[in-house]
């Protein structure tokens, strides 16, 4: 076989798999809108609401794609938007959902459903924000956001929920500071268990890890020696939270000491 013959063969060869390139291309991917030609953007929208509402949320994100890609002027874009959002949620692919969320924002600012589009953004990073041993970012973030949602949008129903959420965030927090801090008591390390007591009582004084970390400053401070610094502590316990388990251990243990130094 000469030069040109070989030449002839390569080149059949390169047209042969750019035709089938082109025709897997259309089956995987130009099917895929394609298969929605025949319908326009209110009756896509009523299926991909009937999809949403069946679970089926791959069927609605093709066609939610579909509304924002082939009809940009429809007037109710806004709405096919905040659905993608809504169903990527349900999903639970939180990171996207945010992402559309915010896209919501950025477009539609002045929009009614703003308020659902910020709490939208808050519930998604609040849905990934890890359990309390985790590093905390995601929580952090959450919060954020959910207290912008409170407002920006105050007085609507979204600042109401926000501020729950946020509230509920707020106790992970707590939560995370304290097991630190019980962590580095259990090693005997007092003055780093007090460090982490007191980012509790002091940064989440409304958590229910707030009692427990002042028995914790307390105990640790007797452990030291600071007999002082405990009795502050003891006394900040009764005085803001009297009815707290922590509260009653202590007056357990007052008594207890009471009764020995009768005996």
């Amino acid at each position: 076989m000469n030069t040109e013959q070989l030449r002839s063969l390569r080149l059949l060869a390169h047209k042969t798999y750019t035709v089938v390139g082109l025709l897997f291309f259309t089956a995987c991917g130009g099917g895929a809108a394609n298969q929605y030609a025949e319908f326009n953007a209110e009756e896509l929208f009523g299926m991909a609401s009937a999809r949403y509402e069946s679970d089926d949320y791959g069927e609605a994100i093709q066609m939610l794609d579909h509304i924002l890609i082939s009809y940009g002027d429809w007037s109710k874009i806004p709405e096919a938007r905040m659905m993608l959002g809504d169903v990527y949620f349900e999903r639970g692919d939180y990171l996207t959902a945010r992402s559309e969320y915010t896209r919501f924002l950025d477009r539609y600012a002045g929009h009614a459903r703003s308020p659902e589009a910020g709490l939208g953004i808050c519930k998604s990073l609040a849905a990934i924000a890890p359990n309390a041993n985790r590093d905390q970012g995601y929580t952090q973030e959450a919060i954020t956001s959910c207290r912008n949602v409170v407002i920006d949008f105050s007085g609507n129903s979204a600042s109401a929920e926000a501020a729950r959420i946020s509230n509920e965030l707020r106790h992970k927090l707590a939560e995370k500071e304290f097991l630190t801090g019980e962590f580095y008591f259990r090693r005997n390390l007092w003055d780093a268990s007090i460090k982490y007591y007191e980012f509790v009582t002091n940064l989440y004084p409304e958590s229910d890890f707030a009692p427990p970390a002042l028995l914790g400053v307390y105990r640790a401070n007797l452990e030291i020696g600071y007999d002082d610094l405990a009795e502050v502590a003891r006394d900040l316990l009764l005085q803001r939270y009297p009815d707290s388990e922590a509260a009653a251990q202590i007056e357990s243990e007052r008594g207890s000491e009471t009764d020995g130094e009768r005996g």
